[in-house]
């Protein structure tokens, strides 16, 4: 199967417009009785999309988990964000397949790094700051 050319990517990419970038649904959770010096942090991230009448909709779902040295989970945080574009030209799955792993971080990352930074500072712990996303 052939896979996009750069420059068809950037064609495509180019004929986008960001309409807006939502949360649809969130979680949060924590067991204060195991929290813990250390503590491992993962974070797991899933994307969809859909294209229909010159609309890119894209589903993007982070989920975070904080676990202790016996790695039993404290805290965990789902935040699914739903962001939306028109587009010029049809999204085809060569071109999801690149904009998943490179544009769409760069553009639903700061939402979540903000959501945990201020969710976990009303859980009533040291407010948790996610890195710079660096790709």
């Amino acid at each position: 199967m052939e896979k996009i050319s750069p420059e068809e990517y950037r064609r495509i990419l180019n004929g986008i417009d960001l309409k807006t970038i939502l949360l649809s649904e969130i979680k949060a959770s924590i067991k204060h009785e195991l929290l813990s010096e250390g503590m491992k942090i993962g974070i797991k991230e899933n994307s969809q999309y859909t294209y229909k009448d010159d609309e890119f909709i894209v589903t993007n779902k982070y989920v975070l988990t904080a676990k202790n040295y016996d790695k039993k989970i404290v805290l965990k945080i789902e935040g699914t964000f739903i962001v939306v574009f028109e587009s010029k030209f049809e999204i085809n799955n060569d071109f999801f397949e690149i904009y998943k792993e490179i544009s769409l971080p760069l553009n639903v990352w700061p939402f979540f790094r903000e959501l945990v930074n201020s969710i976990t500072s009303r859980m009533n712990i040291p407010p948790l700051t996610l890195p710079l996303l660096k790709r």
